[in-house]
């Protein structure tokens, strides 16, 4: 059937496009076109006049709308004010300051220039926003003033002004600010009135400017509350509603004195000033060109428009009045007649619609010279196939192909552009299927074999096969079906002896796709060659596709494969550079992990134990079917960042002070300090025979000379046993009780003769350290001391405040470092003091501050955390966050159960020997029973065999002992 119908709408007889056009042009519809235009001519004038005077209407309803909007807010906040009766010393109470209500509602209140308080004793209380940078100018603000607060406290006036958050800046004594508030005409009008009053327009004291002032007195009449409103804010309202570019707009009371004008300024220019009174300029008695002619016409209020002579041109006016009331106590009461006048020129008003009305003349005349009544029907044969068309074409663009189908049309260009169209959208959905395919294969190898494959299925081509260029060797990438042998590999000098590779190599001369018939081996062989041409003009490679079967490639086919090969050759580029971004961070990584395991010869390989540990602890997550990680999975980008994350889990480690991580003794800093120790005991010594000979020298009797050989030989016995406690001590390796600290406190007690100034040959900072102690020589110092240069303080930045950005939760030390010698050798177990722990476990820390700092893509973002959580625990005690088990990816919690079984087992560390497996089982049991690391993940340690698996590559024989997992699994929660 659809055979059938095709070749019926292929006998309908068509026309060329441009006949259709010619008749839907002079079959345009004449009568409508006549009927339009003459209705349009003799009512456009009416219409304009109509507008006109309803556009004027509008404009004083929004002028009226503007200026209520500045006064009732600015009235009811003041009514509200006086009715909350503040009282001077509430005012100035620190304790509960008033200033940020008063400061708040008089932003919120559109021209106000000021709030104040005056009161019957002659107190004052004046706020004033300083929003511009005139205003405070005008008061001589300090920079980072926002609002200003004058007060006048038992004839004492003072400024203080304040910043954003309505802290104080400066307090100064303003002795010029004489005002008595009782004598201004404000107070005067509301002390004596029951509601809200307006004063006529005057000078504010302050700033000099003309307004008037609101004002209300409260119930007990023992206070006014004002608020100051500028004629230039009216004057900006009056702004906003122009009818036009020149339009003038003036509000003016009964006998003509102006209060505004769109431009703030223009009153300004006209005002008369006096020190007894502010004149307005007024419209009947100056010559204010246009404006004044609004007293001529004062019989038109609210009557309509009237026509103002000017001077150049005429002008459209129009008088309104504006009814603004008080609201006082809630009783309207009327505070003056205003009127508003506005005037435009007649001209610039009327120009628009006098300009459509002659278009739509002109307009409807050409409608009727051009149209005809058949326009109608011809107008909708053609345009329904062309709006199909146009609706597929709209589905193309966002490529919905299911949406179109092929359109018939009587029109032969019509018919011809929907065939074009059905093979645009075939054309562009293979390419972007292609495209979006070789777009989101990750895979280098997968991405060669599925560009073969596609070129196949477009060429229609029995194999294929690519080959990229590596330097002057061509490489095939991919494998060919059996019984086509095709070259491995292949250079320009192959050209002489491989007839199939002379052809390849020619086709790369040429930068567009060929197609060719050969015989090859014995038969006849179609051949399309596709070269790999990079952005910058270079052959990387070929595409080849072979059939032996009769083929015809079509020109328009090997343009589309050119373009795809393009595609193909971006996407093949894009891997490439991805994979060799990818294999150089992994290197990067890798050198990282292997500088911080070089660092220190004690910690040699842990960077690349522990990710080996934790792969191999994912992998039986994701192999296990029952259980607690049934349904744990993870993707090739997860694997990426467990990867990434486990190489670089203690990267923190390059801050850490080498002689901290390898710390075997507990005085050892870049050296051992007890090689001191030892030489101030010689000194000791010494000092003894030295004494004994001295007096043998002054001719001792021979029995009190064998006294006092005894005596020495005593004391000599004690120094060297004395020492002995204290490099026993300095070992660490024992718990030290409270008995051997207050041994150690005795022994340094003892004392020694240094000569030799020790502030000599120091470096800077030691100096810097040493700088309030003063030297005396000889000078008499304890054998073990805790010295004030044995503090190390630590800087401001290394600080860890409790809201740090990072989450992190930690006791900071206050040292740096303290290597007070009794300090150290105090420590009851092993080598680090309380500052060194904290360096050693800072590396966490800087492990995350570091990796944070890295723009890591989307599928890598948790490597921080997975990077920064095996040392947390499961109970929330762990550091740096002191995050639960909840709040830890399971891959964090993998990579703890990871480092310390690598940590336990290791036998690099100077300060311990690797435990054998047994102990660090044990000891792994009892850290699960305290919560200290995840149960779940221990027993899949267990029960997976993972334990002895890495025992068998990593540890030494003899630490390998038998192990019954039953002993050391967790009980069941």
């Amino acid at each position: 059937m659809a055979g059938i119908s095709e070749k019926a709408a292929s006998t309908k007889r068509r026309f060329s496009f441009h006949i259709h056009l010619v008749s839907v042009m002079i079959l345009m519809l004449i009568t409508s076109g006549l009927v339009i235009g003459t209705l349009n001519y003799f009512h456009t004038s009416d219409i304009v006049a109509e507008n006109q005077a309803r556009a004027l209407e509008q404009v004083g309803r929004a002028t009226v709308s503007e200026l209520e909007g500045v006064m009732f807010p600015a009235q009811n906040f003041v009514h509200s004010l006086a009715a909350m009766n503040l009282t001077m010393a509430q005012l100035n109470n620190s304790q509960r300051s008033w200033l940020p209500m008063l400061y708040s509602s008089l932003s919120q209140q559109r021209g106000l220039s000021a709030v104040y308080m005056g009161y019957a004793n002659g107190d004052f209380y004046l706020v004033r926003p300083l929003d511009t940078l005139e205003k405070r100018q005008q008061v001589s603000a300090p920079i980072g003033s926002v609002v200003l607060v004058t007060k006048i406290v038992n004839g004492h006036s003072s400024n203080v002004f304040y910043d954003n958050e309505l802290r104080p800046l400066r307090d100064q004594i303003d002795r010029n600010y004489q005002l008595d508030p009782r004598e201004r005409p404000w107070y005067k009008l509301a002390i004596n009135s029951p509601s809200i009053v307006a004063t006529d327009p005057y000078v504010f004291y302050t700033t000099k400017e003309v307004g008037v002032t609101f004002a209300h007195a409260n119930k007990q009449r023992n206070m006014v509350v004002g608020a100051d409103l500028t004629l230039a804010s009216v004057s900006k309202s009056l702004g906003k509603n122009k009818l036009s570019e020149s339009s003038l707009l003036v509000m003016f009371n009964s006998d003509y004195s102006v209060l505004a004008h769109q431009q703030a300024s223009w009153i300004a220019d006209n005002l008369q000033v006096t020190e007894e009174e502010v004149i307005l300029p007024r419209l009947d008695k100056q010559n204010l060109g246009v404006l004044s002619q609004f007293s001529d016409h004062s019989g038109a209020v609210d009557g309509g428009s009237f026509i103002i002579n000017g001077e150049h041109e005429d002008w459209i006016g129009q008088i309104i009045e504006l009814t603004l009331e008080v609201n006082a106590d809630r009783e309207n009461v009327k505070i003056d007649k205003l009127f508003l006048g506005l005037a435009s020129p007649e001209d610039e008003i009327l120009m628009d619609a006098r300009a459509a009305r002659d278009q739509s003349v002109v307009f409807s005349i050409f409608i009727v010279l051009v149209s005809i009544p058949i326009a109608w029907y011809v107008s909708r044969l053609v345009a329904k196939p062309l709006r199909e068309l146009m609706n597929q074409n709209e589905a193309i663009m966002a490529f919905d192909f299911d949406a179109t189908k092929q359109v018939n049309s009587v029109v032969l260009e019509v018919h011809q552009l929907s065939r074009i169209t059905e093979q645009l959208k075939k054309t562009i959905k293979q390419f972007s299927d292609v495209s979006t395919m070789l777009g989101e294969e990750d895979n280098f190898g997968r991405l060669l074999d599925k560009s073969v494959q596609e070129m196949q299925t477009i060429l229609d081509m029995e194999q294929g096969a690519i080959w990229l260029k590596n330097d002057q060797l061509f490489e095939l990438q991919t494998k060919a079906l059996e019984g086509m042998q095709l070259p491995q590999t292949f250079t320009y000098a192959d050209t002489l002896t491989q007839p199939l590779v002379k052809y390849l190599l020619d086709t790369t001369t040429s930068s567009t796709t060929k197609f060719t018939s050969l015989d090859y081996q014995g038969k006849p062989l179609n051949l399309v060659v596709s070269p790999l041409i990079n952005r910058e003009n270079k052959l990387v490679g070929m595409i080849a596709t072979f059939s032996h079967h009769q083929a015809n490639v079509s020109p328009r086919v090997l343009s589309f494969i050119d373009a795809l090969s393009s595609v193909v050759t971006i996407a093949i580029e894009n891997r490439h550079l991805i994979e060799s971004q990818k294999n150089l961070l992994e290197s990067f990584i890798k050198l990282t992990a292997g500088a911080i395991d070089a660092k220190s010869p004690y910690t040699g390989g842990h960077c690349q134990r522990v990710p080996e540990l934790t792969k191999m602890l994912a992998n039986a997550a994701v192999e296990q079917q029952h259980g607690v990680f049934a349904d744990f999975s993870m993707n090739e980008a997860q694997w990426e960042e467990l990867y990434i994350a486990s190489w670089l889990h203690d990267c923190g480690k390059v801050t850490t002070p080498e002689y901290v991580v390898d710390k075997a003794t507990k005085l050892e800093t870049i050296y051992d300090r007890i090689h001191e120790v030892r030489m101030r005991f010689e000194v000791l010594k010494r000092d003894a025979q030295l004494s004994y000979w001295q007096q043998v020298a002054g001719g001792l009797p021979e029995q009190e000379q064998e006294t006092l050989q005894a005596q020495l030989e005593q004391q000599l016995a004690t120094l060297d046993e004395e020492f002995a406690f204290v490099a026993k001590s300095n070992i660490g390796g024992e718990f030290m009780g409270a008995e051997d600290i207050e041994r150690l406190h005795q022994i340094g007690l003892r004392t020694w003769q240094r000569t030799i100034d020790d502030s000599l040959g120091l470096s800077h900072m030691e100096l810097d350290r040493r700088a309030s102690q003063s030297t005396h020589l000889p000078a008499t110092e304890k054998l073990l001391d805790d010295k004030p240069e044995h503090i190390i303080y630590r800087r401001e930045d290394e600080k860890i405040d409790a809201d740090n950005p990072w989450g992190f939760k930690l006791k900071v030390p206050e040292y740096k470092y303290n290597r007070g010698e009794l300090y150290n050798l105090s420590i009851a177990r092993g080598t680090l003091s309380e500052e060194e722990r904290y360096k050693i476990n800072d590396h966490i820390v800087q492990t995350i501050i570091m990796l944070e700092k890295l723009p890591f893509p989307h599928h890598l973002r948790r490597v921080p955390e997975i990077a920064g959580g095996h040392h947390e625990k499961m109970d929330g005690t762990g550091y740096p966050k002191q995050l639960t088990k909840e709040q830890m990816p399971t891959t964090a919690r993998m990579m703890a159960v990871a480092d310390i079984f690598e940590a336990l087992t290791a036998v690099d560390r100077p300060y311990k020997k690797g435990k054998s497996l047994s102990q660090s089982l044990k000891i792994m049991r009892f850290m699960c029973d305290d919560k200290h690391i995840d149960a779940d993940i221990f027993r899949l340690f267990l029960h997976s065999g993972i334990y002895l698996d890495y025992a068998k590559a990593f540890l030494k024989p003899e630490q390998i002992d038998e192990i019954d997992i039953n002993d050391y699994l967790p009980d069941q929660a």
